[in-house]
């Protein structure tokens, strides 16, 4: 029973240390995977259009877009529409035409006009929302885009060459702590085995004592 338990501790220790592993090499990849999302990016001078479109096909109630929480435009197919002084600042339209889906229209994009969009969409049936994260970038020379391309180049090896060393390092820990349960199961084993050796040794002698006692005090005849 001795035995088979060490067995079982051992291999359950070497499932622990191969599941943690594989967890945190996932967690390492998924660091330096993209982020998720609608993440637009331009520079300085570009037109830029989102488009919010009315999946339900349901019947429009009104029409919201937002910047950074902030109303540029508000839209209700029975009213005029609704212009922030923020949007007129910023020079923002927003097109008033179905088919273009009600898109807000940003004609020469400069610095400021980076942040998060939001288009909320209210309808009989449900509100939805859509939401946009806008980069606008300065317009990058060829030498700083040489350097750029330079930069990138030596920065993704070292990145991949730090997760490997990491994920080394780490088998190999879990490989010296299987060698450690493996010896000290071993160990178990051996130290059992002498134990037994011992007992039955002990037997043998009590047996030859309890013989030659018998002989020993036999009676004699006469």
């Amino acid at each position: 029973m001795q035995i088979l338990t060490v067995g079982r501790m051992e291999n359950f220790c070497k499932y622990l240390g191969f599941n943690g592993t594989f967890s945190l090499i996932c967690c390492i990849l998924w660091i330096f995977s993209p982020a998720e999302g609608k993440t637009i990016s331009r520079v300085v001078g570009s037109r830029v259009i989102l488009h919010c479109k009315n999946e339900t096909k349901s019947t429009l109630s009104q029409l919201t877009w937002k910047m950074d929480k902030d109303i540029l435009f508000t839209f209700n197919p029975s009213l005029p529409l609704y212009e922030s002084s923020k949007a007129h600042n910023l020079t923002i339209n927003m097109s008033l035409l179905e088919s273009k889906q009600y898109a807000l229209v940003i004609d020469r994009a400069h610095l400021s006009h980076t942040g998060n969009y939001t288009c909320e969409i209210n309808t009989k049936e449900l509100l939805e929302e859509q939401k946009w994260e806008l980069i606008i970038t300065e317009p990058v020379e060829n030498g700083n885009s040489d350097k750029l391309m330079i930069a990138m180049a030596a920065t993704v090896p070292c990145a991949c060459c730090l997760i490997f060393i990491i994920t080394l390092v780490i088998l190999l820990k879990v490989h010296k702590r299987a060698q450690a349960h493996s010896q000290t199961a071993e160990m178990v084993n051996i130290k059992q085995e002498r134990e037994e050796d011992i007992y039955e040794n002990c037997l043998e002698t009590n047996q030859r004592r309890g013989y030659n006692q018998r002989q020993h005090y036999k009676p004699r005849t006469h």
